[in-house]
């Protein structure tokens, strides 16, 4: 078996390719002609035969196994001969009737050893309703009380859906004035495309950004792409591999050592396309094994990273419309028109371009770059831009490489941005820092734990405001000016952690080499307690303090759940801070209380969601996605699953809110069936749902009276019928099996009922009753003796 490995790689959709390659000796031909007249002989399909020569479509040939190359030129009739194909022999039998091929190895269609991904692309529609999410807190210090309430409203249907947010807050006492105010977040209409893969808004949004420029708030109309819509498209490239061998043969692929795919391959080329390895760099080996225990193994480096495009994908955002400023501090503050765009596109498996402009009164800004992966290494991004606007033109030039390894990983980047550019963001009131330089290393020493080194240089002019009240990032608070000093930092960080069994440890040391006042460490460690518990203690010092910190906690995931926190620090800010929570099934309850600084504050809390849909109104946890309305046709009390997780009983309408769906991913609910009551019958106990974002589904599980009963059937001498019988009701044709003791469960029964009994020796016999429903019971008649031939 003369198997060897190429150096080369090609580029596809799916990733780089290693071809692994066989002899074109005297075994390879005969069982490709054997594969070929094999399957010649399976086919049904028309094909013309002219002279002693198949002719027959491209795609025909296709079909057969078998590659025309693109310089095949087909007749008049679109239709290709044995002479028009190279790499092809063949051997006409007229006696037999048959026709055997040989072909090269370039010319066979690969076989491909994945499973094709099963694809379930129905999307479950979008029921009407109503949801509006609430988290309500109030805290009272001394003679102070304030509450605080974040609210969204959601509008949800099929064609889309409207949501708005609120932030509103109540102070009263404390020596202060009473205050009150509200405050709307953001207000749009989304609707998501699956079929397109698009997403388009018109209210309040985020612009759409790269990794080299700054999204804002506006308010107008956006078009994006949306991959969220897919969950199973996978974005970035993922290697493959290819080869051939000369007899059937197992082939098993490692990725790092560790086995990732193992399947038996018949003679002949084959690929595994998409292979599902984890992101940075690794090493993948294929080896193929014959059936007498010859072997050949192929090693060959990947590199997998989500920064770069599938061939041929692209990524895009338009968006136009007024600057939103002081999100969260007022409500409707638009400053001037703007638009922006980006772009990215898969050229290659190893390289996506991308693109962005964007423009406002005042300044003007456009540019490209370029994402690398180089040989398998590392990945490489450049960029560079340009700006014109009233402070005249500037440049920002941005260049990065980072690796992630199993060992050893780096990460480097720089940008310089000259005096004159200016972005949207910037004129807008986010100053645009003229250098920022990132570097970062990190090794994996085994079970010796890890080091990680970073250095961080920000250069950044003074900016003061003129127009705006408050920063964006500001949230809730009431300022009328504000200003951002000149930055200069150049800060170190290094950090080391362990697992010593289920104690991980970790220690940080930090600081700013201009500055002697911003430096100082960290050391602790980290204990799970159980699966939802963790206990955690850290000492550090710092800009002239030590402080320690022990800290536990508790969360809780179900309902039904209770959560708790405990935290106490020393040092020159003693803070002592302890809270308990609850998840009921319709809201997460929060009390707790804080002593800082001598002063002793309590906190309640509050958060879920209100929802009127499918003619009810269900109180539930915070919906921060999809959820379902699960209808068991009016059946109260019986269990719900959701991904075979138990998450309530339906209540007396036979109704149940579901939340935490994931949005276009498949979801399933399911219902105990033995909480079904015995005279009900259901059509199934579990359904997959795929709903869209932040709507509701209904999950319906229609149930009717089954009319049933247990049957007890007897020969004309007592002796229970034998295993294996059958029950047939004659005026409904179902059919029913006979089990042990000569018991058979029929549905569908009616006041008077007939059955004929089909006996495991080819004889029959027949029998008659009558029938009485009782509500919520399974009656049992009989026993019930079947005599005589069915009539």
């Amino acid at each position: 078996m003369g198997i060897h490995g190429a150096d080369h790689a090609r580029s596809g959709r799916g990733g780089n390719v290693a071809s692994i390659g066989a002899d074109a000796d005297t075994r390879q031909a005969d069982a490709d002609a054997r594969r070929l007249d094999q399957r010649l002989s399976d086919r049904q399909d028309r094909r013309v035969l002219e002279g002693g020569v198949l002719r027959a479509r491209r795609a025909e040939w296709l079909d057969l196994g078998v590659k025309a190359p693109s310089s095949a030129t087909a007749g008049a009739d679109d239709l290709l001969g044995l002479a028009d194909l190279p790499g092809i022999t063949w051997v006409l039998d007229a006696a037999r009737q048959s026709l055997s091929i040989t072909a090269a190895i370039a010319r066979l269609v690969p076989t491909v050893l994945t499973e094709p991904a099963t694809k379930d692309d129905v999307l479950s529609p979008s029921s009407t309703g109503f949801t509006l999410n609430y988290d309500l807190d109030a805290t009272a210090v001394g003679t102070a009380r304030l509450a605080n309430g974040l609210f969204e409203a959601r509008l949800f249907s099929p064609w889309g859906r409207v949501s708005s947010g609120l932030l509103a807050r109540i102070v009263r006492g404390g020596g202060t004035r009473h205050q009150t105010s509200a405050i709307r977040l953001d207000t749009v209409y989304s609707y998501s495309d699956r079929a397109t893969l698009r997403r388009y808004r018109i209210g309040d949004f985020i612009t759409g950004a790269l990794s080299w420029t700054r999204p804002v708030r506006m308010g107008g109309a956006q078009i994006t792409a949306d991959f969220s819509t897919r969950p199973d498209l996978i974005t970035f490239p993922l290697p493959s591999l290819s080869g051939s061998v000369a007899v059937p043969s197992t082939v098993d692929i490692l990725e790092n050592g560790s086995r990732l795919f193992s399947r038996e391959v018949a003679a002949g080329p084959f690929e595994v396309p998409q292979l599902p390895v984890i992101t940075g760099a690794g090493t993948l080996s294929i080896t193929v094994r014959d059936a007498l225990g010859r072997q050949v193994t192929v090693t060959q480096p990947f590199y997998a990273s989500a920064t770069l495009l599938a061939p041929g994908l692209q990524t895009f955002s338009l968006q136009a419309g007024a600057v939103r400023r002081n999100w969260g501090v007022k409500s409707n503050d638009y400053a001037g028109l703007a638009t922006s765009g980006t772009w990215r596109r898969g050229l290659s498996a190893m390289a996506t371009v991308e693109a962005s402009i964007e423009a406002t009164r005042g300044a003007a800004m456009g540019g490209a770059g370029l994402v690398l992966n180089l040989a398998q290494i590392a990945i490489l991004n450049i960029v560079g831009a340009a700006s014109t606007g009233g402070t005249g033109t500037g440049t920002k030039v941005t260049a990065g490489l980072q690796r992630v390894g199993r060992v050893f990983s780096f990460a480097a980047s720089a940008t310089l941005v000259s005096r004159g550019f200016r972005d949207v963001a910037a004129v807008t009131g986010d100053p645009v820092a003229r250098l920022q330089v990132n570097t970062s290393t990190g090794l994996t020493l085994g079970r010796l734990g890890s080091l990680g080194v970073a250095f961080v240089a920000v250069n950044r002019d003074a900016y003061v405001s003129r127009d705006q009240t408050c920063p964006a990032s500001t949230l809730g608070s009431d300022c009328s000016s504000y200003g951002l000093p000149a930055q200069r930092t150049r800060t170190v960080s290094a950090s080391y952690s362990v697992q010593l069994g289920r104690i991980a440890l970790y220690a940080t040391a930090y600081g700013d080499l201009r500055d002697r006042r911003t430096r100082g460490v960290i050391a602790g460690l980290t204990l799970p307690l159980g699966q939802r518990s963790t206990a955690s203690v850290s000492a550090g010092a710092g800009g002239g303090d030590r402080y320690g910190q022990f800290d536990l906690s508790r969360s809780p995931s179900t309902i039904g759940d209770w959560g708790y926190r405990a935290y106490v620090s020393v040092g020159s800010a003693p803070h002592q801070f302890g809270q308990l929570q609850y998840k009921a099934p319709w809201a997460l309850l929060t009390a707790g209380a804080d002593h800082i600084a001598g002063q002793t504050s309590l906190r309640g809390a509050l958060r879920g969601s209100l929802s009127l849909v499918d003619g009810g109104v269900f109180a539930a946890n915070a919906i921060d996605d999809s959820f379902a309305v699960v209808d068991t046709d009016g059946l109260p009390n019986i269990r719900v699953f959701h991904e075979n997780r138990a998450v309530g009983r339906t209540n007396a309408h036979g109704l149940l809110l579901v939340p935490e769906l994931r949005a276009f991913d498949l979801n399933h609910i399911g219902i105990e069936a033995t909480d079904i009551p015995p005279d009900i019958a259901i059509e199934t106990d579990a359904r997959a749902v795929r709903p869209p974002d932040h709507a509701g589904v209904i999950v319906k599980f229609p149930a009717r009276i089954s009319s049933g009963a247990l049957l007890i059937l007897v020969d004309a001498a007592g002796v229970a019928i034998p295993v294996g019988s059958t029950a047939t009701l004659r005026q409904t044709g179902v059919i029913a099996p006979v089990g042990y003791d000569g018991q058979s469960y029929l549905t569908g029964l009616q006041a008077h009922n007939v059955i004929d009994v089909g006996l495991a020796n080819g004889s029959t016999c027949s029998l008659a009753f009558a029938y009485h429903a009782t509500a919520g019971e399974l009656p049992t008649i009989g026993p019930i003796s079947c005599t005589g031939p069915a009539k």
